[in-house]
């Protein structure tokens, strides 16, 4: 026996009732304890083109048809109703209705709920290019009826006013409990994402999306059905783009926070570290989110507590990579970030790069900037009464220095174009001068003097690691030694 179920035939409606059935329909008024959760999804067909759409877009064409009424009860939009089919037909039968409605754009709603799939056709009665309402006749009615059954291969029985029953292989219970299945899994599965961008959102206030192709070498900006291509909220998001995206070999969904103009200037409401140790974790700001990337991967997103400027804010965020000993190829304000809820494809098992902690603790921005300030003085006055013992006590020491600075210096600088890793580079340069002659006690207080992230570290972190790179290297150069070279030029520098 075939499983009968029913749908709304094609309805005029006017301004009376017009917005409250278009709110029912974009389930911004609906019934909790009937709908707990609306899910929908928004599109429309253009110029034979199917385009991702959002309420708004809905709104402002009622609003249009409103205030270009020549008669109060004119027709406001045609709504057609369709339940339980493939939704792979969707389009066809959207390409049909906007035929035989003048090639007006068709709105389409799907609902996943009620244990049935929905989809609400909407074509109002004016825009841009259509300045009057169509002329549907009851012939022309009985028509589209029966040709949308022969598109979703549903038979059509006529049942009163109103109403109409579709019977048909495609109504099979089984068929369409799966269909439910699949569409509430993609709905899911698009809040899951949501709720990972969200947190982006919160701290940027907007952000702008790219699909980053490394292979091709080609980069483009990803916009919406509305042409909007900066992003301040979840719903404006074209999330089934983002999804097909996700899904497609060599793209890589990137993103960029917002920049606001203000006065002549361009502002930002966050900052970013990318690679930030673990370790670093419990002394970021708080309301700083963390992104896992990959393994033992992770990029921090700062909030500020007030916009500020680019160029204040791009300088803080460079201080801080130091300080925290975050990548220091991600120093640029407005680098590139890895959208979180989506795969990350530059690794071969494509880890889904994902929000893992929002800090909560008594720190702020300005704690950590204060602290900046105060271990620079503090090893500023330490490098100098280095050097003035130095001077006073060991001469030859200060030669050596005055020699390294002079001809080896701009070592340090190649060696982290090289590597991009500045304890990598301390390393070279230290290996290398020593393995020049150069003392021990001269490297290391040529390393406190090149090494350009060390001045805003706490003193006797700066102490301890320059210490550790010398003994490490010179174990390097001389393997079999058993004891290691303690550096102690005076009691400033002691560990």
């Amino acid at each position: 026996m075939a499983h009968e179920i029913q749908f709304v035939r094609g309805t005029f409606y006017k301004a009376g009732g017009g917005k409250t059935h278009l709110q029912h329909a974009l389930r911004d008024r609906f019934d909790k304890d009937r709908i707990p959760e609306p899910n929908i999804r928004l599109q429309v067909l253009k110029n034979g083109q199917l385009q991702d759409a959002d309420k708004q877009e809905l709104y402002q064409a009622y609003e249009y048809n409103l205030n270009h009424r020549q008669r109060k009860n004119a027709n406001v939009y045609f709504e057609y109703m369709v339940s339980d089919y493939n939704p792979e037909k969707t389009q066809e039968i959207a390409q049909y209705l906007s035929q035989k409605l003048e090639g007006r754009p068709v709105f389409i709603v799907e609902h996943m709920d009620e244990g049935h799939y929905h989809t609400h056709f909407l074509i109002f009665s004016k825009d841009q290019e259509h300045a009057k309402s169509p002329n549907l006749k009851k012939a022309d009615l009985h028509e589209l009826r029966w040709t949308v059954g022969r598109i979703t291969n549903q038979k059509v029985k006529e049942r009163g006013t109103g109403l109409q029953k579709h019977v048909g292989p495609n109504s099979d219970p089984e068929r369409t409990e799966n269909l439910v299945k699949m569409q509430v899994k993609e709905a899911v599965e698009m809040l899951k994402i949501q709720n990972q961008i969200r947190p982006m959102l919160q701290v940027y206030g907007g952000i702008q999306i790219f699909s980053l192709n490394n292979e091709k070498g080609m980069r483009f900006q990803v916009y919406n059905q509305s042409g909007r291509t900066t992003f301040s909220d979840v719903d404006q998001l074209p999330m089934k783009k983002l999804m097909q995206l996700d899904q497609k070999e060599g793209e890589n969904l990137i993103f960029v926070p917002e920049t606001i103009e203000k006065d002549g200037k361009q502002y930002v409401k966050g900052l970013f570290l990318d690679d930030v140790p673990e370790e670093a974790w419990d002394h970021l700001p708080s309301g700083t989110v963390l992104v896992q990337t990959s393994p033992n991967k992770y990029q921090a997103h700062i909030p500020l507590f007030e916009p500020l400027d680019v160029e204040t804010a791009d300088q803080i965020q460079r201080l801080l990579v130091d300080y925290y000993e975050a990548d220091p190829g991600a120093k640029y304000l407005l680098h590139p970030r890895r959208l979180p809820g989506l795969k990350n494809k530059k690794y071969v098992d494509r880890p889904v790069a994902k929000v893992v902690k929002t800090i909560e603790n008594d720190i702020s921005l300005d704690q950590i900037l204060n602290e900046i300030g105060n271990n620079r003085y503090e090893n500023q006055k330490m490098q100098e009464q280095t050097w003035q013992f130095v001077e006073k006590k060991d001469p030859q020491t200060a030669k050596e220095l005055a020699e390294i600075l002079e001809t080896e210096a701009s070592s340090w600088d190649r060696f982290f174009e090289e590597t991009q890793d500045r304890s990598s580079a301390d390393m070279k340069f230290v290996l290398r001068l020593l393995r020049k002659g150069f003392s021990p006690e001269a490297v290391a207080l040529a390393l406190m003097e090149v090494s350009p992230d060390l001045e805003i570290r706490k003193p006797k972190h700066v102490t301890d690691y320059i210490q550790r790179t010398i003994n490490k290297a010179l174990m390097i150069i001389q393997p079999n030694q058993t004891q290691q070279t303690r550096i102690n030029p005076d009691p400033h520098f002691e560990k």
